[in-house]
């Protein structure tokens, strides 16, 4: 039950970040916002770790230092650059059509890394998920004097996908090491290793003193730092717990759930049109993530 409802929790905090991430990303590109919200996920789980007095440097085989460096790569340097990326491109309503390719994701790294069975189930709502990505992402026709809109979303869905295989992938490797290690910790060297590498990252980029301009304090930080906060401190480690306590494939689906606060608080919030297309792609991507559950 611990590990549901902390699975359940990690959705709703995301949901809220993402839709936050989404108005910060009108000032911020997403290597640089990727990379100040490590920077508040690493203050903060230290932080936690000397209040709570849990080791920086436990005694613990190097193998796991790296399973755990590499989880963080993929993870949050490669999966949440590309998924700001797509949040740019697609908006949060038709990103929460793609965040639900993280479901089968989930079941085919479990499938691949850790031996369990893929059912019938798993890749009749694997294939329901991609038809829901295809349906969200059809464009209505304009009425005669509409103004051109944005150009076709397709490079953003594929950007959005990578996220999803990546994030999935992140994930599932250590989920075997979660089971005997200190979430704290794990999550301190993944986002250690993910701010390391993007510090590289941009320290090699053409446009590095554009995004050290980005990072100055501004009115931005009063969206980005509560969008951090929420989504790489409290969704983070609710999503590593959740991972820990309950079995991969309940946490996947609990965490689907962003899917639908996402949908609602982006309609809300940024007022992004419910259109027929979002609401039928929604509903097969909630039954395509059902399927691979339960049948």
């Amino acid at each position: 039950m611990l590990g549901s409802i902390l699975s359940l929790l990690s959705a709703f905090f995301w949901a809220s970040a993402v839709i936050m991430f989404k108005k910060s990303g009108e000032v911020f590109s997403p290597i640089s916002l990727n990379i100040y919200k490590s920077f508040v996920a690493l203050i903060l789980v230290s932080l936690t770790m000397v209040i709570l007095d849990i080791p920086f440097f436990p005694d613990k085989p190097i193998n796991d230092w790296l399973l755990l460096a590499v989880s963080g790569f993929l993870g949050i340097t490669l999966a949440d650059l590309f998924f700001f990326i797509a949040l740019n491109r697609l908006g949060a309503g038709l990103v929460a059509i793609v965040e639900c390719l993280y479901l089968p994701s989930v079941i085919f790294f479990s499938f691949i890394l850790l031996g369990e069975k893929l059912s019938a189930g798993a890749i009749i709502g694997g294939l329901l998920v991609l038809t829901a990505v295809l349906v969200g992402s059809m464009k209505r026709k304009k009425a005669p004097g509409e103004t051109p809109g944005n150009k076709s979303p397709l490079s953003g869905i594929i950007i959005g996908c990578l996220s999803m295989f990546f994030l999935a992938a992140g994930i599932v490797m250590i989920k075997e090491l979660l089971e005997r290690t200190d979430v704290f910790w794990a999550t301190l060297v993944r986002v250690t290793a993910a701010t390391v590498s993007l510090l590289v990252l941009i320290l090699f980029h053409p446009k590095r003193k554009q995004y050290f301009r980005e990072l100055k304090f501004s009115k931005a930080w009063f969206i980005a730092l509560p969008a951090s906060i929420t989504g790489n401190y409290l969704a983070l480690l609710c999503w590593v717990a959740g991972m820990k306590y309950t079995t991969a494939s309940r946490a996947a689906i609990l965490n689907q759930m962003s899917t639908i606060f996402i949908f609602i608080l982006a309609a809300v919030f940024l007022k992004e049109k419910i259109t027929v297309n979002k609401t039928i792609a929604i509903l097969l991507a909630l039954t395509g993530a059902c399927l691979t559950i339960f049948i």
